[in-house]
């Protein structure tokens, strides 16, 4: 009797986890230099991204404008749930 408490109090435990795993959203990002804005798209690594409705920062979380945006500056986008969340803004002159 006490084996079986034992087994479905564990069985309980890890069905609690799985399900708290399960629902963690997806978050991922993409690095590198802007290669053409239009509008608001513009083309990382040969993709386009639209950035309507889409917060600009820079590193220290400062608003930034879509004039910002331009060919060559390094950009770094955040996704959530495959939705675009941020787009961090490096400094036009960075030395690396």
């Amino acid at each position: 009797m006490k084996k079986s408490i034992l087994m479905l109090s564990i069985f309980i435990v890890f069905l609690s986890l799985s399900a708290s795993y399960a629902d963690g959203r997806e978050i991922r990002t993409v690095e590198g230099l802007i290669e053409n804005v239009t509008g608001d798209t513009i083309k990382i690594r040969g993709n386009y991204y639209n950035f309507t409705a889409v917060p600009l920062e820079n590193a220290s979380g400062r608003k930034m404008q879509t004039e910002e945006l331009k060919v060559g500056r390094k950009v770094e986008i955040f996704f959530e749930s495959n939705r675009i969340k941020t787009i961090l803004i490096y400094p036009e002159y960075m030395v690396e």
